[in-house]
């Protein structure tokens, strides 16, 4: 259990410190361009890695876990990371990745449907609070202007927590997979890679703007996201291979404040972290701590 916790707090920070590579990143990057670059360092360093180790493992590997992998990668990479990157562009860092506070109770929704759960009382404390949280983050980026709520600008929320929809259900398959279909580092690369073709197909023409008139700095900003976030990935199939969901998930949902805390160190140009934007991303996660904890005692 002591290994899970480790894995889940190296993935949160694994996560934060891509988040804040990316939001570089895309300065000079589409982001469905700099998503591909992210996934594929990724892959390609989780790949070598799981060839080094599970070798035998991959040789034995079924045509239907393949499809499992396939069902991972395309959720979460031409799907939930584009969502991400998009919603960090449009409303930055420190405003998006809040808004993944969301993830572990959408995990937790699923599984209540999945497997017929009911919530206790401190999962139905747990709710409310985490959309007093969420809506704080939101209001956080207008409560300076004039702006409306409901602006082009702000799309970048909704698209924040449909990526976290779309990672929570990636975790509710993996926590199947990796507890007895493979090893946690070859569902990682695997999905990685498949996403990674996938993906391909949607953005080769941004790659080719990219490739051609986009300054290497940006590119390499990419990349090096790309490396935190593939360790990432690897670092929660291990914790969620040995741990439980409710277990792993309240260490993960740490990531947006371990998120704001290097965006006040290394990106104060960039982006301004205001009270309530910080009160609020706090209050999302005590109330995500608030569901676990009431998934755990039932």
């Amino acid at each position: 259990m002591a290994l899970a916790i480790i894995f889940a707090f190296l993935s949160a920070l694994g996560f934060a410190s891509g988040n804040v590579f990316i939001r570089m990143g895309i300065q000079g990057i589409a982001p469905r361009a700099a998503t591909f670059w992210t996934v594929v360092t990724g892959a390609v360093l989780l790949t070598a890695m799981a060839f080094a180790i599970h070798f035998s493992d991959i040789k034995a590997l079924k045509v239907s876990t393949i499809g499992w992998f396939a069902l991972m990668g395309l959720i979460a990479y031409p799907l939930a990371r584009v969502l991400q990157n998009t919603a960090i562009d449009m409303v930055g860092a420190s405003r998006a990745v809040p808004m993944g506070s969301a993830q572990p109770l959408v995990a937790f929704i699923l599984g209540m449907l999945l497997l017929g759960e009911r919530p206790n009382a401190l999962v139905s404390a747990g709710t409310p609070v985490i959309v007093a949280g969420l809506l704080m983050v939101v209001l956080a980026g207008n409560i300076r202007s004039t702006e409306k709520i409901l602006t082009v600008r702000n799309f970048g929320y909704l698209l924040a927590i449909g990526a976290a929809t779309a990672f929570a259900s990636r975790d509710v398959i993996s926590r199947h997979v990796v507890t007895g279909t493979a090893p946690a580092l070859v569902t990682a690369a695997f999905a990685l890679t498949i996403g990674g073709i996938m993906l391909l197909t949607l953005v080769h023409r941004d790659l080719v703007r990219t490739t051609r008139s986009v300054p290497g700095k940006y590119l390499a900003m990419c990349c090096i996201a790309g490396i935190f976030q593939g360790l990432a990935v690897a670092s929660l199939f291990q914790a969620l291979a040995r741990a439980p969901v409710t277990v792993v998930s309240p260490i993960y949902a740490s990531q947006p404040i371990i998120t704001l805390f290097l965006i006040h160190i290394f990106l104060r140009r960039l982006e301004t972290l205001s009270p309530m934007l910080v009160m609020g991303t706090v209050i999302s996660i005590a109330g995500v701590a608030l569901v676990i904890l009431g998934a755990a005692a039932d």
